[in-house]
């Protein structure tokens, strides 16, 4: 298959996994986003018509799980090593729920087109982190020996127009795909030029859907997700707000 072969998938949502569990409860217990680095940069091209997608270098791409997966180590095809997961640690909790529920309001930055974009917790390439906040650090210093780092390759990648702001704020999704308007199957990690045309002024979603390698072929590890707001600026059409938007840890 081409590498960077376009599905038009209007009407399909390109769910996998554990959709049910996405986001419905919200609590002060819950854990913060996982941590990832998939999506390097979104852009808009100079006039404003359309979105450019680079994805992270193949090898710096990576997730953090608490779940316990045999991966093929680099160096030798079959070989694997287990990555366990605490004694007492359950089988839900070393999930990553995935999904297009309503996004819960459990603690974390919340805030997409309401204000809260200038004072949410920032990710290191500048997006905000929604559910992100100042009880992610002292979290994972407290549960650093149930995580693990895996290596990740992107195996559809989605893009989605979901709406203007105040559809958006109603919709107010979660983590997890969408329906789709444009995919991309087994992208390279080349900078993808979308032939999404005239684009509107709102919300849209770029979702990575993030495989890990097994022993017995990949682990589903779920959607990596950026939400953005376009408005009309001086200049034309920008990219005002930046949201990275992943399930819990």
């Amino acid at each position: 298959m081409d590498r960077r072969t376009l599905l038009k998938t209007s009407g399909i949502v390109a769910a996998s996994g554990l959709t049910a569990l996405a986001g419905c409860i919200g609590s002060n217990n819950e854990p913060p986003p996982r941590k990832s680095n998939v999506i390097n940069n979104i852009q808009l091209a100079d006039d404003g018509s359309t979105l450019s997608i680079d994805p992270v270098v193949d090898e710096n791409q990576w997730v953090q799980s608490r779940r316990d997966i045999d991966i093929v180590t680099s160096d030798a095809s079959s070989e694997t090593r287990s990555i366990g997961v605490p004694a007492g640690h359950s089988l839900l909790a070393g999930l990553s729920p995935i999904g297009v529920a309503r996004a819960a309001k459990g603690r974390g930055s919340t805030g997409r087109g309401t204000g809260g974009y200038s004072s949410a917790t920032k990710t290191s390439n500048g997006r905000a982190w929604f559910w992100g906040g100042s009880y992610a650090r002292p979290w994972y210093n407290d549960h650093d020996d149930e995580i693990e780092q895996y290596p990740v390759d992107i195996a559809t990648l989605g893009i989605a127009y979901i709406g203007p702001n105040a559809v958006f704020e109603e919709q107010d999704p979660g983590p997890g795909p969408v329906t789709w308007d444009e995919t991309y199957e087994d992208p390279t990690d080349d900078e993808i030029e979308t032939s999404l045309e005239n684009l509107r002024t709102g919300w849209y979603r770029v979702g990575a859907n993030i495989v890990t390698p097994n022993g017995r072929g990949t682990t589903d590890l779920g959607w990596e997700c950026v939400d953005l707001r376009i408005e009309d600026g001086v200049g034309g059409k920008e990219i005002t707000e930046r949201w990275k938007v992943s399930p819990r840890i």
